[in-house]
């Protein structure tokens, strides 16, 4: 199985070098800046977690 750490790590380089912060990300992703953060954070896991990682990772360009 194939982890997310490398795509987490790839958002929060993109968000940090563009300024996009957990509520920005919220607002166009449709969610919280908390489940944002968790996210990102590794606190949360499955497949909703992955779905918005690898929806980040399209909508960004990473």
């Amino acid at each position: 199985m194939i982890g997310t750490e490398p795509g987490r790590e790839a958002v929060k380089k993109y968000m940090k070098e563009n300024h996009i912060t957990y509520r920005m990300a919220g607002v166009l992703f449709g969610s919280t800046a908390s489940w944002i953060q968790q996210v990102l954070s590794g606190k949360a896991k499955g497949p909703e977690a992955t779905k918005l990682i690898i929806s980040m990772i399209n909508e960004f360009g990473i």
